[in-house]
């Protein structure tokens, strides 16, 4: 009975480590990345070399934005290492976040495929067709989002959204 029982132990906690495996949360594909990525990952990567290059060279006219509404919003970042677009956008975000004190854990940037789709994630009802796209959200709501290039400044088109709060 003893062994009956600890055979039973033995299956369930095997059925529940296997439930709980779960995907990395990106993925380097020669020579891009996908999924759940991080500033640090980008700005790091020798292939990249990219982003630190746009970044440094960016100055931000951070004058243009209320931070205090900025510091309430989270952005989630669609964007392809493989994007021209993003290649210049994301970098110059960065460098208006970092500039501005934005807190990290607002933020989530995600490395997509070359047909806008998610590696491990299906995020479709974002409705991303172009990279990069940036979506503000403020307590949980959409409130814009900027498509590729922003129309005017990556500034002015930041405050305009944030003037939606």
């Amino acid at each position: 009975m003893l062994r009956l029982i600890i055979l039973i132990l033995l299956i369930i906690e095997g059925c529940t480590s296997v439930s709980t495996i779960k995907h990395p949360a990106y993925i380097y594909k020669d020579p891009y990345h996908y999924g759940v990525l991080s500033k640090t990952l980008i700005e790091s990567h020798a292939g990249y070399s990219w982003f630190n290059k746009q970044y440094n060279k960016y100055i931000p006219q951070i004058e243009q934005i209320d931070e205090n509404k900025l510091n309430q919003v989270s952005i989630k970042i669609f964007m392809g290492t493989w994007c021209h677009d993003s290649k210049r956008e994301v970098p110059r975000l960065y460098k208006i976040l970092d500039t501005i004190g934005h807190n990290e854990s607002n933020l989530e940037i995600i490395g997509l495929t070359k047909d806008k789709k998610g590696y491990f994630n299906d995020y479709s009802q974002y409705g991303i067709t172009n990279t990069p796209t940036f979506i503000f959200f403020h307590k949980g709501q959409e409130i814009g989002r900027i498509i590729e290039r922003p129309k005017g400044s990556l500034e002015s088109r930041i405050q305009f959204i944030l003037d939606k709060i």
